[in-house]
């Protein structure tokens, strides 16, 4: 056991708890705080009963926690075992470090391993479904929406188009009749884009689903075969 008790007067020892952390727990309060919670003992304590002034250490001898001698370092076996650090703060009030068993740290440290496994998968959900969602959002609906998408992409690739038409290299050019005619081509694909008769197929709105799950497979490769590992252990107990 790492502290004074069988068990420790748990909403007494939370009242002088200072900080919880993954190796070692910290309290902080009087001789009678402490020994009341079941933290310390009395003849533990820094100043006190001969002890040396301003820190001792309890570590498990034979059994039993009992004070370390001043300069005998502790043994592992010690360390993983509880051991436990005490300090004068101030005249009455003392702050205490009580390190975890090491099984304890051990089986915390999987467990937070395991948490960090389970947020990084459920993040890689939301990522993946943000991804498909925008996907979604940004396909077009209806006719209407397909040719104002069209019709402003082919506007832009138009412009790459004319821009070939008007530049020069190396002093070579199209001839002004070359380019108006280029001109007067564009404006006819970019008002055909804009207002050409659009058509729906079921089938190829089948494969623009599909690969948008597909692509959402292959970002999250680790997610998509955990996924089909529990479908298939789901469709094995039906």
């Amino acid at each position: 056991m790492a502290n004074a008790n069988s068990t420790l007067s748990s909403d007494a020892a939370i009242r002088l708890l200072t900080y919880a952390g993954c190796r070692c727990n910290y309290y902080r309060g009087t001789e009678t705080d402490l020994v009341e919670a079941g933290i310390v003992k009395s003849e533990w304590l820094p100043g006190l009963h001969g002890n040396t002034k301003t820190c001792t250490r309890i570590g498990l001898v034979e059994g039993e926690m009992k004070l370390l001698p001043c300069g005998v370092l502790a043994t592992r076996f010690q360390k993983n075992n509880g051991i436990i650090h005490i300090f004068k703060a101030s005249k009455s009030t003392f702050r205490v470090e009580v390190r975890k068993p090491q099984e304890e740290i051990d089986r915390e440290e999987a467990r937070e391993i395991e948490e960090r496994k389970r947020q990084n998968l459920r993040d890689k959900v939301e990522r993946m479904h943000a991804e498909k969602k925008r996907a979604l959002e940004k396909a077009p609906k209806n006719p209407g929406d397909f040719l104002k998408d069209r019709s402003w992409k082919v506007k832009d690739f138009s412009e790459i188009v004319h821009n070939l038409f008007r530049r020069a290299e190396n002093g070579f050019h199209y001839a002004p009749e070359v380019v108006e005619e280029a001109q007067d081509l564009i404006a006819d694909l970019v008002s055909l884009a804009a207002n050409g008769r659009v058509c729906f197929d079921p089938i190829r709105q089948k494969y623009f689903l599909d690969d948008i799950e597909e692509k959402a497979e292959k970002a999250h490769p680790e997610f998509s075969a955990f996924m089909k590992a529990t479908l298939a252990v789901g469709k094995a107990a039906l």
